[in-house]
């Protein structure tokens, strides 16, 4: 069994396996916990379609610069969604043109996996940020499916969205690309240690985890439910959270990605608009404010069609690209103590680990 391409810059997408017409790509967990491609050579034919489809490989498209917004949907529509809603406003226009929405859902046993949402009574399960990165493999073929019916907008980290660009191509005719302003993404591995690990803690299933909980200002909040336990806390005190924030558990491509940028691939970027205040003062009001930026004239449409649902003004790319948001201006930076954290885990008691690595 051989590596698609080199450890350090794959994504984990998942594309390259889906156009894979012989099986011979699958998509395998390494040692800390994300996923990677891996060829049975029993198997492949050497049609070199997963070469061809691979963004990392072959580059990707970037956009020219952006128009940029600043934006708050209407209370209800906002509620449903991590900072400003923008999300389930465009989500919920689509579903009501009958088309078809994908997202990151927390399924069962806390596994986060991208799903397809017909009607507006599932869209919450997809509208709230998941600090994990999500499984692709349910919903290739459904995308093709779902776009022959009518319209369908997918929204995913910049890696994710980039690779579903490549897998339509050029029959991605009524597609709308939405990604997200993308911190960098923690393995899901090590997630679903710290879910096991929730469960033998307080005693149950694990029936619900918010990483943003509106209950505090902003969001800064997660909160968990395991049977009829409910527990609150600053994200800076959960022990996952923690780890993530301090560049421990991210994949190894997120430190040189390069969709850290305004230029993006997709139709659509969005993302908290953290820096705000410096912008366009007194438009905050505790209650999240999201970051529009219109990369191509799809995503152009869509927002005209939406934004008289919402509050919004216009921005400059370097007001969304301020220095409260590095993320557009470039990659996260792993942490200096991340290669020993990473040696160790797996091979010490995960309760132990995850102290050391949430210090």
């Amino acid at each position: 069994m051989n590596r698609l391409t080199e450890r350090s810059r794959c994504t984990g997408c998942g594309v390259c396996g889906a156009v894979c017409g012989s099986g011979a790509i699958r998509m395998r967990p390494d040692r800390e916990g994300f996923l990677y491609p891996e060829i049975d050579s029993a198997l492949c034919i050497g049609c070199g379609k997963c070469t061809e489809v691979c963004p990392v490989l072959q580059g990707g498209a970037q956009t020219a610069a952006p128009v940029c917004y600043g934006v708050q949907a209407g209370e209800g529509t906002r509620a449903m969604g991590s900072s400003g809603g923008m999300f389930p406003l465009l989500a919920s226009h689509i579903l009501d043109q009958g088309g078809a929405v994908f997202g990151a859902a927390l399924l069962e046993g806390g596994v986060v996996r991208h799903i397809c949402v017909r009607g507006r009574e599932a869209l919450p399960q997809i509208t709230r940020t998941k600090y994990v990165q999500s499984d692709l493999s349910q919903v290739w073929e459904e995308l093709r499916l779902r776009l022959r019916e009518g319209p369908v907008l997918f929204c995913g980290t910049p890696c994710q969205t980039d690779a579903v660009r490549a897998y339509l191509g050029e029959g991605r005719s009524g597609a709308i690309l939405v990604d997200l302003i993308c911190y960098g993404v923690p393995s899901p591995g090590i997630w679903g240690r710290y879910v096991k690990y929730l469960e033998k803690t307080w005693g149950g299933p694990l029936q619900e985890f918010m990483f943003r909980d509106k209950r505090a200002a902003h969001g800064r909040a997660c909160s968990f439910r395991i049977g009829k336990k409910e527990q609150v806390r600053p994200l800076g005190q959960d022990p996952f959270c923690r780890t993530y924030f301090k560049n421990v558990n991210i994949r190894p491509a997120c430190f040189q990605c390069r969709y850290a940028t305004v230029e993006r691939s997709s139709d659509l970027t969005l993302g908290d608009f953290w820096g705000i205040d410096g912008v366009r003062p007194g438009f905050d009001d505790g209650a999240g404010c999201s970051v529009v930026l219109c990369h191509t004239p799809a995503g152009a449409r869509l927002w005209d069609r939406v934004k008289g649902e919402a509050r919004w003004f216009q921005c400059r790319p370097e007001d969304a690209a301020n220095e409260a948001q590095p993320r557009l201006n470039r990659p996260v930076q792993p942490s200096p103590r991340r290669s020993l954290l990473m040696r160790l885990y797996g091979r010490i008691p995960f309760r132990i680990w995850l102290r050391l690595a949430s210090r």
